[in-house]
């Protein structure tokens, strides 16, 4: 019989717990996230990038391992079994259960947003949004090269803030004063498009005036008159993602107003227009990586089924689904064909020696991480839609396979983590450095004298290199505090998956609550975790542990067992 990993069960459910942790700290950093809080902390964007850096990757890892470990003990249709019934069934009936809850709290985020006390001078996008023209000259004074460039948060130019927001006076303001018309947004939007999505009439005619491209194409290969065409329900969702309250009747009165311009200006659609398409693709500049233009045409050929948002927190369960059926194929047809896979020495499969291939790998599907949003930033991408994003699910793949490859190659038993006292303070001496060359900061860039090829590459081998520390450290150190059972650490492990997939709604209904309260940041973080834990636990243990709904998840528990 296979002896119970209880370190590496607490290894997964701390990866799990600190899921919550971040999710919660998102309110309190300059980040795409719904809900602003007054109070924010720099600093907890250091630690969200930390942990974002190696939580995921740790996780499939272990998947990997454990997935080898159930294939051993209980052959492949053993295999699917379990994962059918403890990975697909509960993440079927968990997002029945979330997706229902989460459009109401993200429009009540959205709306009491709307009411928070706002500081219009703390950058140019915001004092565009709110039409402070006396900010705005402040701070094109002081940082004109930022006027057509999206902020990091949304992704909209000052220009599309001005427009979404309808401040027609800071729309003439910016474009007497060098602002471009047709700089993109993220998705390679312009400002006519966010004019004709949101009805903002006024503003597309000051825009058009200003020859703006009525013809420029978007990602999805969409122009300005393909906006007008969005249905109440999608406008009044991606219009509150960017904490926007719409009156619908009011935009589709100013849409017809803009289809008069635009046909006017004969405008046609792009998305049965190649030569508009093409004339669109003129104006990629020429100096971006190769990886973003990828990205961008498996956008337009993939479109919803790639790159929009429908699992929310619980897309990794989607990709486990995923990488478990490529393992049962891997092993059904290593099964059926005459084929022989090359053994690994043993000591490539153990630190330090396996980062001489493992970062490399890790390193290819790492480089497209990023290159197609408006920012750079740290860790691998979040793929939260049907159809996963191919190199997200490669680079998974990657952390999955080699914990796969551990098993099968050293046993149940393996040690991993003899050297974690050096691994993890090295992983946290190459943090600095892999967030300075990340997020191009100006030390970042001094160091490799601002030489942009130079700057990706350090920034995609810092990123692994810190990963894979971590995880080697973190096995380690859990291998040597955690290896004999203990209850609590038990309890908490089998808690964890319960955790993890209820604790979304509960943040953010915190984070709502607390976002004007008068306290530090850190303070409200730790009130937001606390409470939160404490419910979803007592949640657990009455409701759950004991319940047909705790065997899907953990398997049978016995009362005072």
């Amino acid at each position: 019989m296979t002896k119970r990993r209880h370190d590496l069960d607490a290894l997964r459910a701390f990866a799990m717990l600190l899921g919550i942790v971040l999710h919660a700290a998102l309110s309190f950093i300059d980040g795409p996230w719904v809900v602003q809080d007054q109070s924010q902390a720099p600093v907890l964007g250091v630690i969200v990038s930390a942990i974002h850096g190696f939580r995921m990757p740790i996780f499939f890892l272990l998947s990997g391992f454990f997935t080898t470990m159930l294939w051993h003990k209980r052959g492949l249709v053993g295999l699917l079994s379990h994962r059918a019934k403890r990975i697909a069934l509960p993440l079927g009936l968990a997002y029945i259960m979330i997706a229902p809850l989460m459009l109401p709290i993200w429009i009540w985020a959205e709306a009491s947003q709307g009411d928070a006390q706002v500081n219009t001078s703390r950058d140019l996008w915001t004092a565009c949004a709110y039409g402070d023209l006396e900010a705005v000259r402040v701070h094109l004074d002081q940082d004109a090269p930022t006027l057509n460039t999206p902020d990091p948060l949304y992704g909209l130019t000052p220009l599309s803030w001005a427009v979404a927001c309808g401040q027609s006076d800071t729309v003439t303001f910016l474009l007497d004063n060098g602002a471009d018309p047709n700089a993109r947004n993220a998705g390679r939007n312009t400002a006519l498009h966010t004019a004709a999505f949101l009805g903002q009439a006024e503003a597309a005619s000051r825009l058009l005036a200003a020859d703006a491209h009525v013809n420029a194409v978007n990602t999805d290969g969409a122009t300005p008159l393909d906006s007008l065409r969005y249905d109440k329900k999608t406008t009044v969702s991606i219009a509150a993602a960017i904490t926007l309250t719409i009156d619908f009747d009011t935009v589709t009165a100013g849409r017809e107003r803009i289809r008069v311009m635009l046909d006017e200006a004969d405008a046609v659609s792009g998305l049965d227009n190649p030569e508009a398409i093409a004339h669109t693709l003129q104006d990629t500049p020429n100096d971006r990586p190769w990886q973003a233009e990828v990205h961008d045409t498996l956008k337009r050929v993939f479109g919803g089924l790639m790159f929009r948002d429908f699992f929310l927190h619980l897309w990794f369960l989607w990709h486990l689904c995923w990488l478990v059926a490529g393992f049962a194929l891997i092993v059904w047809l290593l099964g059926k064909l005459p084929l022989r896979l090359p053994a690994i020495p043993t000591p490539l499969v153990s630190a330090p020696l396996c980062f001489i291939w493992l970062i490399p790998l890790t390193m290819i599907p790492q480089s497209f991480m990023h290159v197609g949003g408006t920012t750079p930033g740290f860790g691998p991408d979040t793929s939260t839609s049907i159809l996963p994003q191919p190199y997200v699910l490669a680079q998974y793949a990657i952390y999955f396979g080699f914990g796969a490859v551990l098993y099968h190659k050293l046993g149940p038993s393996v040690r991993l983590g003899r050297g974690w006292w050096y691994l993890l303070p090295l992983a946290l001496l190459i943090l600095p450095v892999a967030l300075a060359v990340s997020f191009q900061t100006t030390w970042g860039r001094s160091l490799v004298a601002g030489n942009e090829g130079t700057l990706r590459l350090l920034s995609n081998l810092s990123q692994v290199l810190y990963v894979w520390l971590m995880i080697f450290g973190l096995i380690g150190l859990c291998e040597a505090l955690l290896s004999r059972e203990r209850p609590w650490v038990r309890y908490v492990s089998d808690s964890s998956y319960w955790l993890y997939i209820v604790h979304l709604p509960l943040v953010i209904v915190g984070q709502i609550l607390l976002r004007e309260v008068p306290l530090p940041a850190v303070v409200k973080l730790f009130i937001i975790v606390a409470i939160a834990t404490t419910l979803m636990l007592i949640s657990y243990h009455l409701f759950v542990r004991y319940t047909p709904i705790g065997t899907l998840l953990n398997g049978k528990k016995v009362r005072g067992g």
